[in-house]
């Protein structure tokens, strides 16, 4: 397939990458290690590095066999990302390849520079002298690719390209590094690459390498075309929202959806007799035709809704630990379509809430996001609607978060409002499917102040009621009847 050179220029500089050309034009990477992170005491022996594009997310996995050609114990490894791909940066962990045991990653904001952002990575145990530690580092990203062209027939497989680094970035030498790049399917085209690289394509997979004495933040230009089958589902905004009640040992949760297909845009209208003509064309092809949820086991009540109102084209399937609810939309969803929906179910509470023993504290186990397959989020709003009496809580997450904050929420037979936390999140895919802990104390007089509350209601009807039927309206009457 032949794009023209106009189009694929304009299009690579939508990613505003062109630092990473200047960056390989001008030849200062190599004084990078002084000027930044000072004298270096480590260096890589060998790097693998796996560029995974076969899902609408990118990830990245980057082994490297690190040794210490200094005098003394090396304790931190930085780890760099380009600026432009630090900004779509959705989850970053460090492990130890030998052991499988998990490095502390953090972003180090000590070290400025324009054109990256600097991870540091503490080892654990210190690496002594002369000795090698594999170090793994696996990154996703999101919003990375875009579909190329823009825009595809209705039943017509849609194309991305990546632009990227054919070197594996790192703030060290290399004596050795090699690049696999794998996508969907055999069919792909490798735009551009560096001239001196070794190039090899077998089947799905792209072979960059191996490359010899690599400096450090050395870059290369990498384009590649690809076919990728199925939509590219995409949250805009999820808010969600979570009610306990230990009245009623109840957890509600209900879940509001902006939908939107990342794929290729529809290119004409949409066509409902060819839909209906060549279904299995449209489960192949680009359109999003339900939504797979995965909810608890116990969950009761459930609802899926829209603007228009109750959606009955959907369906429970039970697994051995829980439940699938697939939902079918009203239409199929192509590239650039979007849809609000919203959903929700009871649980019983006593499978998410214990006590402390000996104590007014409970601590609540719920999960951040159920995400849907293959989806990535943009904006979270989490609310956590706590007893009415509940106080001092404290919120524990399994990742950093943009705000928590907490209010009041005022519900049925509330008198006071009942505590409030709120959590915002960007950037979030399946990986931030994890469970968050809520510490709070609810003493035990806290239990009464409902019941207390409806039965100060219901005296005042009756008394209001006893009142009113004892007085008399007539005109000239007297007040109380006899």
């Amino acid at each position: 397939m032949y794009f023209s050179r106009q189009a694929l220029v304009a299009f690579v500089a939508s990613l505003i990458l062109s630092s990473v050309a200047m960056a390989q034009e001008e030849d200062w990477s190599e004084d990078v290690d002084e000027t930044l992170l000072g004298p270096s005491d480590l260096k890589i022996t060998n790097l693998l590095r796996t560029l995974d594009l076969s899902k609408p997310r990118i990830r990245e996995i980057t082994s490297a066999a690190v040794q210490n050609v200094g005098t003394e114990n090396a304790t931190e490894y930085y780890h760099p990302v380009d600026q432009v791909y630090f900004e779509r940066l959705s989850h970053i962990i460090a492990e130890n390849r030998k052991t499988k045991e998990s490095l502390e990653i953090v972003r180090d904001d000590e070290i400025f520079d324009q054109e990256y952002q600097f991870f540091k990575v503490k080892l654990s145990p210190p690496l002594p002298p002369g000795e090698k530690m594999q170090i793994t580092i696996k990154s996703s990203f999101t919003g990375i690719v875009r579909p190329f062209p823009t825009h595809a027939a209705q039943d017509e497989r849609q194309r991305f390209l990546y632009f990227g680094n054919a070197f594996a970035l790192t703030a060290y030498s290399s004596d050795k590094q090699k690049t696999t790049v794998v996508v969907p399917n055999s069919n792909l085209e490798v735009v551009t690459y560096p001239e001196e690289t070794e190039l090899a394509v077998k089947n799905n997979q792209i072979t960059l390498g191996p490359y010899k004495d690599v400096a450090g933040l050395e870059h290369g230009v990498f384009e590649v075309q690809y076919e990728l089958v199925g939509a590219v589902p995409h949250v805009n905004h999820l808010r969600r929202d979570i009610e306990i009640s230990q009245w009623g040992n109840n957890l509600a949760v209900e879940e509001h959806y902006k939908f939107e297909n990342k794929g290729a845009h529809l290119k004409g209208h949409f066509s409902r007799i060819d839909y209906q003509r060549n279904p299995m064309s449209a489960r192949d092809g680009n359109a999003v035709l339900a939504f797979q949820m995965p909810i608890p086991k116990l969950a009761r009540d459930i609802y899926y809704r829209d603007e228009i109102g109750n959606i009955s084209t959907s369906s429970l399937t039970h697994q051995s630990d829980h439940v699938v609810l697939t939902l079918a939309p009203r239409f199929p969803i192509f590239g650039g379509w979007k849809t609000t929906f919203y959903t929700g179910y009871n649980v019983p509470l006593d499978g998410y809430l214990r006590r402390v023993p000996d104590s007014d504290k409970y601590i609540l186990k719920v999960p951040v996001i159920v995400p849907l397959k293959d989806t990535s989020y943009d904006e979270i709003d989490i609310r956590v609607v706590l007893p009415e009496g509940a106080k001092k809580a404290r919120v524990h997450m399994p990742y950093e978060v943009d705000f928590i904050g907490q209010s009041t929420t005022k519900t049925y037979m509330d008198s006071a409002g009942r505590y409030t936390i709120t959590i915002e999140a960007k950037n979030l895919i399946e990986e931030h499917g994890r469970d968050m802990f809520i510490e709070y104390e609810l003493p035990m007089a806290a239990y009464f102040t409902k019941p207390l509350a409806a039965s100060a209601m219901l005296m005042a009807i009756f008394a209001s009621s006893m009142v009113l039927n004892r007085l008399d309206f007539k005109i000239g009457g007297s007040i109380l009847k006899k």
